[in-house]
Formats: structure tokens, C-alpha cells, sequence
């Protein structure tokens, strides 16, 4: 739904050449704040509002700007120099905005739907596009491949490990290109994880147009 959606990837870029720039200067890298640019997005969105029963609200657009990210940003800089003031909130007030934040980023993501859908028998699964195309076992077999992986990630990150973080998540990717092939038709990885196979699909794609020229 994102007409410019290159402008998110060019923001991830900038923040990692800037973190490659900052440790050749032993300044502190900076973050993607994952959590905080999903809830910038979903505040830009706007859902339509004419649907009939049972229907859920569909996304109409998004606001695509860089007034309030640049906004943001600013007071994030700002936070350096009214420390004093924020030292007056409450932390429980700011453990729950994070806790909001991080649940209400939760909604549309397809790991999450189909997370519930482990606890829910198959006879009440909403009409989706995996549900259709996946068989139930399958798509819970994915599902469990994908919270394994979650697991160790977050295994690694809370322990004295974490410094190889980055290591086992570049490990997902072979993962993900060799080893689920083999169990997983390309159907089935079409209709789980879309936004994958049309990377790749993309990719190939300039590859074929530029051998061609």
C-alpha cells in the first residue's frame, strides 16, 4: 500500500552507513527503533470506514510524508538536553506507552494472526489467503519453524551470547532460501511469507533484464 515505499528502505540505509561511519569514531550506532517506526506507520494509515458486517476495515492509504518523522527525530535529539524534565515521568507511565507500542504493532502481522490460529480450531479460521492455499498442519508447521527461530534469537540476545546476535540473524537467511525449500512447496511459502517470494521474484527479475541487455 506504500506508493513510496523506497523511502523507508533509504531511511534504513542512511541509519546503517551512519552506524558503520559512527564506529570508526567510537560513536554509538544508531537504532532502526523497529517498535516506534511500525506505530509511525500505522498512525499515517487510514482504514476505510464504510464496511459491511463482518468485514474487517481495509487500508485506503497511507500518509506518506517526512514532516512527523523529522519531527521525532528532532525531539529525539532534544531528549539530551531536557533530561531533567523527563526524569519526572513515571516509569511505570513510559513502560506502559512501550507496552501499547509493542502490542499495537503486533496487529497485521501474519505471524501473529497465525499464532492465534494454533489455539483456534480449524473450523473457525477466518477466510484468508493462507488458510485457503496452506493445508492446517502445514501452516502450523511453518508457524512453530518461525516461533523456533524467534526463540533463539531471543535466547542469544538475553544471555552473554548477545554479541553474536547479528551472527544467528544472518543464519535465518540460508535458512530461509535452502532448507525451507525443502520441506515447503512454493506455494506454500508464496502464501505464508508473500513479501519473500516477491523479493526474490523482483530480483530475478532485474537479473533477467539485465542479461538480456
Amino acid at each position: 500500500m506504500l506508493v513510496k515505499g523506497t523511502g523507508f528502505h533509504m531511511d534504513l540505509l542512511i541509519i546503517v552507513v551512519t552506524g558503520g561511519i559512527s564506529a570508526l569514531f567510537g560513536l554509538p550506532w544508531l537504532s532502526a527503533a523497529t517498535v516506534r517506526s511500525v506505530t509511525h506507520t500505522n498512525a499515517l494509515t487510514v482504514m476505510s470506514k464504510a464496511v459491511t458486517p463482518g468485514d474487517k476495515p481495509c487500508i485506503q492509504e497511507v500518509k506518506e510524508q517526512r514532516v512527523t518523522g523529522f519531527v521525532v527525530a528532532v525531539l529525539v535529539g532534544l531528549s539530551i538536553t531536557i533530561g531533567e524534565v523527563l526524569r519526572q515521568i513515571p516509569l511505570a507511565v513510559l513502560f506502559g506507552i512501550f507496552l501499547y507500542m509493542g502490542v499495537m504493532s503486533l496487529n497485521g502481522i501474519q505471524l501473529t494472526e497465525r499464532l492465534i490460529l494454533l489455539l483456534m480450531p480449524p473450523k473457525y479460521h477466518p477466510d484468508l489467503n493462507y488458510v485457503r492455499k496452506v493445508r492446517t498442519l502445514r501452516m502450523h508447521l511453518f508457524t512453530l519453524v518461525q516461533l523456533l527461530c524467534l526463540s533463539m534469537l531471543w535466547v542469544v540476545m538475553a544471555t552473554a551470547a548477545a554479541a553474536a546476535f547479528p551472527f544467528m540473524l544472518l543464519l535465518t537467511i540460508p535458512l530461509r532460501k535452502l532448507l525451507l525449500p525443502r520441506i515447503f512447496s512454493c506455494r506454500e511459502l508464496q502464501s505464508v511469507s508473500p513479501t519473500l517470494i516477491f523479493i526474490t521474484t523482483s530480483l530475478k527479475d532485474v537479473f533477467r533484464m539485465r542479461t538480456r541487455h
